[in-house]
């Protein structure tokens, strides 16, 4: 259903067009309040699990503004829920679907074409967790150059049908043609261990011509050891962030090094949630979600030689991570780090912090190179609690994004319109001394009831949201939205039964918009106030 929602902003004017999955947002700054116009299209699939689209990540070519890339798990390709009628529904992923979703606007956002990367041909499947990134291209005598535009990177865990569902490789793929056509994906893990299941991408490219290393690709992951054993939970499995380079343009990558430990996550914690940035002298940093002296923290380890040695790991802080699931919801979520570099050097990094029911986003800044930070709250959403901050920076301005959803008391059941969430932002003009008030993105709240797992057991919207800048300054930020979605009070039932009713058939028994989530993509254009 199309629905039409106008409201005030104090400085900002907001346009927002939807095409297929999509939703653009566009920020122009002015002097005196203005509405607010929303345009909502209908996803391209009216049922589950057709219309399920999460996990955005962002990037906007240096070389053109108005040309940037998101992707997303996209499940538009896979086959109905079996059976399609009478019984109990059944919905899981199906081997050799590829599930890759690429997201490419050539104008700014006004527009936006859709494609999944099919990997069979290289005996892969894409299996989403997308990443992206763009730096130079190649300049055919073994550097890089700007001179033929920029290099496009996606990258996406990769099934491999030879070895079997208990093992995930990550492979990347590039594109010179401002991401229309990609590549053949090159696998950037190793291969050969049957039992190894990697997750938890991170994917970056040192795109500063300043740079010594300008034009390497970098990708970590987390290194799951041993079948069935891998999980946010587990305290036995071995767990180090893993992490390999590329110095050829992604023609190949070199064989991989960990930088964590491997074991003893009950008395260190576990490692997932790894980011990657680089800044202006080439330096190489790692980011991780992990612990410390039995202490959840967000870590770090620096490379000053373009990733192929690092130092000692650093504390960024100690952090309290968000539950998961919030109370009132079911969907997994975490308090994983993501960062990024201005061109000065200052390092941010931001994660929600949880406290007395309530959650926050945190930013830590750090002027030397790792080697201090200054924490702060950088946003706090009165009565909702902060999930998936993304950040990026573009000169003296640092924006983040990320949602929030209504606190309400812990033990709350979840269920149709328990809670609601929204994307909010916000900026700093001073390298991230101060920030203006947080502003709304969203102007129709999300329900997480709408959205749900495969095996129908759970809400789920994904792990992680996605932020960019572009070389005019403009701002870009990528979320999972369930505003299209329908709830199934079938559904809700069953699963307040503690699953001890028969499954309901979703085709008989919800609407069709249930289990959709579009992933929608905002802009915020200078000048600001």
């Amino acid at each position: 259903m199309k629905r039409w929602r106008s409201l005030s902003t104090a400085l900002l004017a907001i346009t927002i067009v939807s095409v297929g999955a999509f939703m653009f947002v566009t920020h122009v700054g002015v002097a005196h309040a203005a509405a607010v116009s929303e345009h909502l299209v209908s996803p391209t699939a009216l049922r589950f699990p057709k219309n399920k689209q999460n996990e955005s990540p962002m990037a906007v070519n240096p070389t053109n503004p108005n040309n940037a890339i998101s992707g997303a798990n996209d499940e538009i390709e896979e086959p109905d829920c079996t059976p399609p009628s009478g019984g109990s529904s059944s919905c899981p992923f199906v081997p050799g679907v590829n599930t890759s979703g690429v997201y490419v606007t050539a104008n700014g956002g006004a527009t936006w074409s859709q494609q999944i990367l099919h990997w069979n041909t290289s005996g892969l499947v894409s299996d989403g967790d997308p990443v992206v990134a763009f730096g130079p291209k190649p300049d055919g005598n073994g550097g890089f150059s700007y001179a033929h535009g920029a290099r496009a990177y996606f990258g996406s865990l990769a099934g491999s049908p030879t070895f079997g569902p208990d093992q995930e490789l990550v492979a990347v793929s590039f594109s010179d043609d401002d991401g229309m056509t990609w590549s053949p994906p090159v696998v950037a893990t190793n291969r050969d261990n049957k039992v190894a299941f990697n997750d938890k991408i991170a994917l970056w490219a040192d795109a500063n011509p300043s740079s010594p290393n300008f034009g390497n690709v970098y990708v970590s992951w987390t290194l799951f050891k041993g079948t069935g054993n891998f999980g946010e939970s587990n305290t036995f499995s071995p767990e180090p962030i893993t992490f390999a380079r590329s110095t050829n343009g992604g023609l190949s990558y070199e064989n991989s090094q960990r930088l964590t430990q491997s074991a003893n996550n009950g008395s260190v914690g576990g490692r997932q949630g790894s980011t990657i940035r680089s800044a202006p002298d080439g330096s190489v940093y790692v980011f991780w979600d992990g612990a410390l002296q039995q202490q959840d923290a967000v870590l770090g380890i620096r490379s000053t030689d373009g990733g192929v040695h690092f130092g000692q790991r650093f504390l960024v802080a100690f952090k309290s991570s968000n539950p998961s699931p919030l109370p009132g919801a079911s969907f997994r979520d975490n308090s994983f780090p993501q960062a990024d570099i201005d061109g000065s050097g200052n390092l941010y990094v931001v994660w929600t912090n949880y406290t007395s029911g309530h959650g926050v986003v945190k930013l830590a800044k750090s002027t030397n190179q790792g080697a201090s930070w200054t924490v702060s709250t950088a946003a706090n959403v009165a009565g909702r609690s902060a999930f998936y901050p993304a950040v990026a920076t573009s000169g003296t301005n640092v924006f983040i994004g990320f949602n929030a959803l209504d606190d309400v008391a812990a033990g709350t059941a979840p269920g149709a319109g328990v809670v609601f969430y929204d994307a909010y932002y916000v900026l700093s003009l001073n390298s991230g001394a101060t920030f203006g008030a947080v502003v709304k993105i969203s102007a129709t709240s999300s329900d997480p009831d709408a959205a749900t797992t495969n095996g129908l057991t759970a809400q789920f919207i994904g792990d992680y949201n996605g932020a960019a800048a572009g070389s005019n300054g403009t701002f870009w930020f990528s979320w999972t939205d369930t505003r299209n979605g329908a709830t199934c009070a079938a559904i809700d039932a069953w699963r307040a039964s503690g699953f001890t009713t028969t499954r309901p058939n979703i085709y008989d028994s919800c609407p069709n918009g249930f289990g959709n989530s579009d992933i929608f993509v905002a802009t915020v254009a200078p000048p600001f106030p």
